[in-house]
């Protein structure tokens, strides 16, 4: 069948048919989402473990804090295809089983070294088998006209817990100890896999009856995705320096409650994902996405006045443009994708995100240590507007794209 380009004229939006009701099998997903997402997010507390407890400087932080993220790019084209042809719920028990052991395994850690990088990237391979999974689920589940109103709840499981994970990790760390954190997302971990027990999947093919599955290039090769990974990419640039060194810029500055940032991210990223959670599919998908990037933009050189403007409203900034950004370009990115290529496609999009978070990691924390912060948020701002660009240049005429269904 053919399928609309994924970066047509620039305000055209397909004609939606009557929405349908979004089905219950998504709440016990969601379930399992949100207690995945508690002992996941507590490790974005990471860089004030490794700065206080490890002594670890900025570069440092930027080298333990990228590795998940490039465990995930190395994985996700194959997580994508291995969940397109042996199903979704294998992968999200395997990414729940993993995190559990990783999570354990933070107990023995009193140093940097080999065996926390072998962490990290096992946290990485973790979260890549169940996100994309559990993503890939929410999706089958979508009706098409909603599909990013239910991509924005599915979101919000995990805005949730960034908010809340952290928030509770540092208060706890305050008063009982790291050990204590690690301890109980331990058991959060486990109990996700226990969650998942309650949903069951629906697929719309089988896969077991000799039919070929497409590959990775089937995902690639759809016109206008390429741009949309670039896009992503860039963003994902401007989240790093963002999320990741907010943490020592304002220990730096004096400021030692760093939850604040989170907080305030999750709870505005939690109401556009929330009661503006179908803006996308109304106001048009890709109108969205160019205003979340104005305002990525913004938030990153906000950071650059943090000790005058705080982490209250820098979070909020990234939190409302995050949260309207995310489940809006990946809603662009799934439009006409068959079902056994969604996976994939849903890998790609992820994987692209996070080669800007893991490259922007890494090469920001030697930025931050050779001239300081300022120049790092400034370039997360100038990447910020350069995926803006990308999404004003002239789209690519609408070509037939056959999707495998």
């Amino acid at each position: 069948m053919l399928s609309p380009a994924l970066l047509a004229a620039p305000e055209a939006e397909p004609e939606q048919p009557r929405a349908e009701r979004i089905p219950a099998q998504l709440g016990a997903l969601l379930a399992a989402v949100v207690t995945f997402g508690f002992a996941h997010s507590a490790y974005f507390l990471l860089p004030k473990f490794l700065a206080l407890e490890l002594h670890a400087d900025a570069s440092q932080i930027g080298v333990y804090s990228s590795a998940m993220w490039f465990a995930n790019v190395a994985l996700v084209p194959f997580a994508g295809l291995w969940i397109d042809r042996r199903g979704r719920m294998p992968f999200a028990f395997l990414g729940a089983a993993v995190l559990v052991g990783t999570c354990a395994s933070f107990l023995a850690v009193d140093r940097l070294g080999p065996f926390l990088l072998a962490l990290r990237i096992a946290h990485g391979v973790a979260f890549t088998f169940f996100f994309v999974a559990t993503q890939t689920l929410a999706a089958d589940l979508a009706p098409p006209a909603r599909l990013g109103q239910v991509l924005g709840y599915y979101g919000s499981g995990f805005v949730l817990t960034n908010a809340v994970a952290p928030a509770v990790a540092e208060w706890v760390a305050a008063r009982a100890g790291w050990p204590t954190v690690f301890g109980a997302t331990t058991a959060l971990a486990a109990l996700s896999g226990l969650l998942l027990l309650f949903v069951r999947e629906r697929r719309a093919t089988p896969h077991g009856d000799g039919s070929p599955v497409p590959g990775i290039g089937a995902a690639l090769a759809r016109t206008g995705f390429a741009r949309v990974m670039g896009v992503s990419a860039l963003a994902g640039v401007g989240f790093a320096a963002m999320f990741t060194f907010h943490q020592p810029f304002a220990l730096s500055l004096g400021i030692e409650r760093v939850s604040d940032f989170f907080v305030a991210y999750s709870v505005t990223a939690g109401i556009v994902r929330g009661p503006f959670g179908s803006l996308a599919d109304r106001a048009g998908r890709m109108r969205v996405t160019r205003f979340s990037l104005a305002i990525y933009a913004v938030a990153a050189f906000a950071m650059i006045a943090l000790s005058r403007i705080g982490l209250v409203w820098t979070g909020a900034l990234l939190g409302v443009a995050h949260g309207l950004f995310y489940p809006a370009l990946n809603a662009v990115a799934l439009e006409g994708a068959g079902s056994n290529v969604r996976g994939k496609v849903t890998a790609l999009f992820n994987g692209s995100f996070n080669v800007g978070f893991s490259f922007g990691s890494l090469a920001l924390g030697y930025i931050a240590l050779a001239w300081g912060y300022p120049p790092l948020f400034a370039l997360a701002g100038v990447c910020s507007l350069a995926a803006l660009g990308l999404l004003f240049r002239r789209a690519p005429e609408r070509l037939p794209e056959e999707e495998v269904t």
